[in-house]
């Protein structure tokens, strides 16, 4: 959303069209709906955790390369590259959340992940402003851009914090491992979680 602030100084120095203005806004869009759709198969495969990082780095490229960009074309490339990370974390954030967390915890966790996207939507255009206030001149939409690098790399920081999903690892026949994050998150039969009455595969986590 930081776009906001910046997209003015963009037309001016680029001299976009009506057209090429709205394609600098929307291609961020376009890279979003791409990373949703492709999230799910490339979490299955590497796990919600790795993903998110993945998403991570995603965000910190697409933060500088946009704050860096040498021509239009290389902004569109880098705000491209951003949504696909804002896609797929969008999708593999609620549902790691939901793997993880306790059945009397999940709802208000995945309820404060919604609450976050829309204060971190607000605090990007707080941003736009005190950056405007530092009057930098031709840096200015640099700035504007490039700041959200800062909460990327605390993002991808903090993700070093975390285990692997349960249901993930159980999947993976690593039961040892997703019986030991259950135990950790206070699962009161981590055991039991780790049982599907449908599955003759041992190790298919189904949380209830």
């Amino acid at each position: 959303m930081v776009i906001a602030g910046a997209i003015d100084a963009l037309v001016r120095l680029y001299g976009l069209s009506p057209q090429n203005k709205g394609l600098t806004v929307a291609i961020g869009l376009v890279g979003t709906v791409i990373g949703a759709l492709a999230a799910g198969q490339i979490g299955q495969k590497l796990g919600g955790r790795e993903t998110l990082r993945a998403t991570a780095i995603l965000y910190i490229v697409s933060a500088l390369g946009c704050g860096l960009a040498w021509n239009w074309p290389s902004f569109l490339v880098f705000r491209f590259i951003g949504g696909l990370g804002i896609g797929a974390s969008s999708v593999l954030g609620p549902v790691y959340i939901a793997e993880l967390s306790p059945a009397k915890w999940r709802g208000r966790l995945v309820a404060l992940f919604q609450f976050n996207v829309v204060f971190g939507i607000m605090m990007a255009y707080v941003s736009n402003y005190v950056i405007r206030l530092m009057h930098l001149g031709a840096m200015e939409w640099r700035w504007q851009v490039g700041i959200a690098g800062v909460p990327a790399v605390v993002f991808l920081i903090l993700l070093f914090g975390i285990p692997r999903s349960p249901r993930w690892s159980a999947s993976n026949d690593r039961i040892d491992e997703a019986l030991a994050v259950l135990k950790l998150m206070g699962d009161p039969d981590p055991s039991g979680a780790c049982r599907h009455p449908c599955s003759p595969r041992a190790g298919t986590c189904i949380r209830p």
